[in-house]
């Protein structure tokens, strides 16, 4: 009896709404495939690609689609299903999930004459609630990597996972059984049949993913040549599993590929080796990708809600939905780390058109509620304005997410600097409306560079009032300042309208001692748009009456400042930022370099940090007020 061996071609693609990712994927993977697998009959292998590549390919290449379709007719290529734009399945809620699938599912029977019975999962990230979708959508196994498998199951053998009655096959992924760049055909057909023993050969198979361009590198060096590997047979896994099989039965956790796991442990550390980490542990590794995350919940979830209304915006505000919900905003593979920040802010994007259509297809009414937003145990504040949506959270008391709708970024996404990448660590997230009190010996640090204290801006905040129909917050925090540990109390009150923030401070020296240092407003403005060589902001700046140009990437001004305009080059937004008395003036742009590759760490964003400050000289017992407004408007608006 021979031994069975499946290929799977995994055609994803980094950027599924890009025509030059599309392009370059199908010039340099799938056409010299097809080309190969048209004149090699007795070569079957499985595909894996998303329902946009296979809508570009309609409509550029119908010729490819055609091929396509003889090649699925004659048995020799078998379409694998998943989610349309590339989801990672476990993240979405049930409908959506479904939902994606059923789209796929729909698009590869309409242009290829047949549905898919099976799917692969991008990164091999599963978790044992999909069994229950992928019954319901008519999908019967899974490719998944073997490093999922439990220890005692033997090699290369599919089980078969049971959730709440229902039922799905797995088929293991061997990874390191992939044909090596240099390896001749009979070294790796010596290893393939080395790592394969004799016994139960009935229910065994050795399935192989690579990617389109590792397969066209394959070809390219006639590797397929005279493709015949003594005891083996090459099948697809549908035929495979065609034949009545006795399979085991196992409970398989949630997991996903080493690849991604070994980023998890800690944040930008390989700690390679097998582990049990979910792709929930690598977002509560990252925080902005766990950011990400509960923005796309958020408006999944206002979409789920929207009874009646216009459908016609509610589907558009679904598609717009499932686009930003594609893995690669979230997870770059084959390294396995975080995705890029320009991905993060494309999926940022998408999410705020939805919340549009939301919006536009039933009566809008600007809120402020609260409730737990990131499943902290905090209840943070959720304002639904007319030009934006925004999280003001407790820690810190600083607006996290500042979504501008319709179609902009968020500009609360900034990083925070880490030491080995950045030369320091900043201990505060970086957002709007951050505070800081230090020591005037601490002025040259601060105006250098510096990230301040963690006094308020990263302390949690108590909530003291909360007005939802006057969308008015209040809080307080309290802390010790200076090494004599003064008690020193700092009031917040944020009032919330459609044109953004007026935020009120009292800040009080409950000390028996005088207090004297500096305290500061931190604004940061991350970039939004694909990487610059100059800044994405422009800043005019009214000081001493005068209106005042800034083009320096750095600058302090002790005092004078009553007005700054900063405006969004893009054209998306123009903020203007007006205490309610003049103020000392800092401002600089924020480089931030995290690794890109296993090897490779470059600068991938930027931030535009602003600072209004002012001397402290407060009694015993003592109190200051200062007032600070922030106005977001459209960008053809100016001072």
């Amino acid at each position: 009896m021979s031994r069975a061996l499946c290929f799977h071609l995994d055609l994803n693609v980094s950027d599924i709404l890009s025509r030059g990712a599309l392009d370059h994927m199908y010039q340099q993977g799938l056409k010299p495939v097809l080309s190969f697998l048209f004149s090699h009959p007795k070569f079957p292998l499985a595909l894996s690609i998303p329902g946009t590549a296979v809508e570009y390919l309609a409509n550029g290449y119908p010729e490819a689609i055609d091929v396509l379709r003889e090649l699925v007719a004659r048995n020799q290529i078998e379409i694998e299903g998943g989610g349309y734009y590339l989801p990672i399945l476990p993240m979405q809620l049930p409908v959506d999930r479904s939902g994606q699938i059923e789209k796929l599912t729909a698009c590869v029977r309409e242009n290829f004459g047949k549905r898919p019975r099976g799917l692969s999962l991008f990164g091999s990230i599963w978790d044992p609630s999909l069994t229950i979708t992928f019954q319901a959508c008519g999908i019967e196994y899974v490719l998944l990597d073997e490093s999922l498998i439990p220890g005692r199951i033997q090699r290369f053998c599919p089980v078969i996972c049971s959730e709440q009655g229902k039922n799905v096959k797995i088929l293991p992924v061997c990874e390191d059984l992939v044909p090596a760049k240099k390896e001749s055909f009979q070294e790796w057909v010596s290893r393939l049949q080395q790592a394969f023993s004799s016994d139960d050969i009935a229910n065994r198979i050795v399935c192989i993913s690579v990617t389109g361009e590792d397969f066209y590198s394959l070809i390219s060096r006639g590797f397929f040549d005279s493709f015949e590997i003594p005891e083996f047979e090459l099948t697809l896994p549908s035929l495979f599993f065609k034949t009545p099989r006795r399979l085991q039965n196992v409970y398989l956790p949630a997991g996903m590929k080493p690849c991604i796991s070994r980023w998890t442990e800690s944040p930008y550390v390989d700690n390679p080796g097998k582990s049990t980490y979910t792709v929930y542990d690598f977002f509560n590794s990252y925080p902005q990708n766990r950011k990400l995350y509960e923005r796309m919940m958020y408006v999944s979830m206002l979409i789920s809600q929207c009874h009646g209304g216009d459908k016609m915006r509610k589907k558009a505000a679904q598609e717009k939905l499932w686009e930003a919900q594609c893995a690669y905003h979230f997870i770059s593979l084959p390294s396995g780390l975080p995705a890029v920040v320009q991905k993060r802010q494309m999926a940022y994007r998408h999410l705020s058109e939805a919340e549009h259509y939301i919006r536009e297809s039933k009566e809008f009414i600007e809120t402020v509620t609260s409730y737990d937003y990131d499943n902290n145990g905090l209840n943070e504040y959720i304002c639904q304005m007319e030009h934006f949506n925004a999280v003001i959270s407790p820690v810190g008391g600083q607006v996290v997410s500042l979504n501008i709708i319709p179609s902009g970024g968020n500009y609360a996404a900034g990083l925070s600097r880490i030491k080995k990448f950045d030369g320091q660590d900043d201990t505060y997230t970086r957002g709007l409306f951050s505070e800081h009190l230090i020591e005037k010996e601490m002025r040259n640090d601060f105006f250098n560079g510096g990230s301040g204290t963690n006094l308020f801006s990263n302390i949690t905040f108590c909530e003291k009032k909360f007005d939802a129909k006057r969308k008015e917050i209040q809080m307080e925090g309290q802390g010790v300042f200076s090494s004599l540990n003064l008690p020193v109390l700092l009031k917040k009150n944020i009032i919330v309208s459609s044109n953004g923030f007026i935020v009120q401070y009292i800040l009080k020296n409950e000390s028996p001692f005088p207090l004297q240092g500096i305290f500061a407003i931190e604004m940061n403005l991350a970039e939004t748009q694909p990487r610059q060589e100059n800044s994405q902001y422009s800043l005019e700046l009214v000081q001493d009456g005068n209106r005042v140009p800034l083009d320096e990437k750095k600058l302090t001004l002790e005092k004078g400042a009553s007005l700054l305009q900063l405006a969004d080059k893009s054209g998306k937004v123009v903020f203007l930022f007006e205490p309610n008395e003049e103020s000392g003036f800092y401002t600089e742009i924020i480089p931030f370099s995290r690794p890109v590759s296993e090897s490779e760490i470059e600068v991938v964003t930027k931030s535009r940090t602003v600072r209004f400050f002012w001397n402290v000289d407060l009694a015993a017992d003592r109190a200051m007020e200062k007032t600070i407004s922030c106005t977001i408007m459209p960008s053809h608006r100016k001072l």
